[in-house]
């Protein structure tokens, strides 16, 4: 009888061991992908997609553990830069908005290349171009923004208005809104990269998509005419009202607010807002999206826009022995399950109804672009970047000497880039 227990107790033990051992050899078996991104994954209506994207992977891939580490705005760029530099403490995989910030991680040697197994995921051409630096691809880019105008369609067809065609337009319609009391345009000139959606437009539709392309590379100037002219116009209209008494103080919360109340009948701003402009919770007025106006006798087209990747991934040489976890976690992002939770933005994955009335407007608008110009404060060194936009917000002050001002800009292009040639 003795025997018998103990034989019973070893078995016992025995499974016991084996059991522990298993669930050991499983648990260490696991790979853990470390994700840096901006939201949180949880109920707010604007993280929709990116708590779907979490939930979703870790659902339909618990071989993968996610460790999910939300930065916030502008905590995850701050962050990013700081582990860039220094090359320690890489996560896997980090939200970006691509372009030349991202290329200049590329270029230092911190990213995967996963040219071969991304070239094929289906999705929009500017969307792949926007996370392809010389020629590799080191992310997907599952939603895309453009800049273009949101208007008040009541207080448009309450004044016989209708989305302007021309600059010339925009003018009319902004004055005959100043004469009836209506703020023509939401700025949010406070918190400074508000201003420079409006100010790339003008920029381009005076000198065309090079004028920025050409100083960038150094072939050029920042404070060459097409930049000065543009300058002169944000200025000029500051000071007829189109931006409100005090546009200076006005944050991009505020900017909202006056659609969302009907105080301004327009805002120059990238489609990102069409969420929150379409949702019934957050404001009453019928709002709509449309292109930015040509310049006659101007070098831009209205099929060059403004914008950038809204929604990136990028994965960093860290994950350089986890690559099928990174691109399982890339596909997933641009499945149109896990797309299909965004409320608002443009989704650059095919088969992806757009979520409201507003995005099926700026979605069309998309769909005609020829030329997109990234954002400057993404595409210039971040050395540059808040330098710019304080530039720019400085002509909303009617005694900026906008010349002198796009010269000491150039000046500091210079001692960060280099001389223009």
């Amino acid at each position: 009888m003795f025997r018998n227990k103990k034989a019973l107790f070893v078995t016992l033990f025995l499974v016991l061991a084996l059991c522990v051992g298993m669930f050991s050899t499983s648990a260490a078996s696991k790979v853990k992908l470390t994700i840096w991104g901006r939201d949180l994954p949880d109920d707010d209506p604007s993280h929709a997609y990116i708590k779907a994207l979490i939930n979703g992977f870790q659902a339909k891939n618990p071989d993968i553990e996610v460790e999910y580490i939300a930065l916030g705005d502008p905590g995850l760029m701050d962050k990013t830069k700081v582990v860039m530099a220094s090359g320690r403490d890489l996560p896997d995989i980090f939200q970006s908005w691509g372009g030349s910030v991202m290329g200049g991680y590329a270029d230092a040697g911190r990213l995967l290349d996963l040219t071969n197994e991304l070239k094929d995921i289906p999705g929009s051409a500017a969307a792949q171009a926007a996370m392809t630096w010389k020629g590799k691809i080191y992310g997907v880019a599952p939603f895309f923004a453009i800049a273009g105008i949101f208007y008040n369609e009541r207080i448009f067809k309450e004044n016989n208005l209708t989305p302007p065609e021309t600059i010339a337009d925009l003018e009319k319609i902004a004055d005959t809104l100043l004469a009836k009391g209506i703020q023509p345009f939401a700025c949010g000139a406070r918190d400074k990269w508000p201003v420079l959606a409006l100010y790339m437009y003008l920029v381009d539709r005076i000198g065309g998509i090079d004028a920025f392309n050409n100083a960038q590379a150094r072939k050029g100037r920042f404070d060459a005419e097409p930049f000065v002219e543009a300058a002169k116009i944000y200025q000029e209209w500051a000071k007829r009202g189109y931006f409100g008494k005090t546009p200076l103080g006005e944050s991009y919360d505020d900017a909202q607010q006056s659609m969302y109340t009907g105080r301004a009948a327009m805002h120059v701003t990238g489609s990102w807002m069409c969420a929150q402009y379409a949702d019934p919770s957050l404001t009453d007025q019928p709002i709509a999206f449309a292109a930015f106006p040509m310049l006659p006798g101007g070098k831009g087209k209205a099929t060059d826009m403004m914008g950038q990747t809204d929604i990136g991934f990028a994965a960093t040489i860290a994950a350089k022995d986890k690559k099928d976890a990174v691109v399982r976690f890339m596909k997933y992002a641009m499945s149109v399950e896990a797309c299909s939770a965004e409320p608002g933005r443009i989704c650059s994955v095919p088969g992806v109804k757009a979520p409201n009335r507003i995005t099926d407007m700026a979605a069309a608008v998309f769909g005609k672009a020829e030329n997109i110009q990234f954002w400057w404060d993404q595409d210039l060194p971040p050395t540059v970047t808040t330098p710019m936009n304080e530039t720019i917000q400085s002509f909303l002050l009617p005694d900026t000497d906008v010349k002198k001002a796009l010269t000491a800009f150039e000046t500091l292009m210079e001692e960060h880039v280099g001389p223009a040639k």
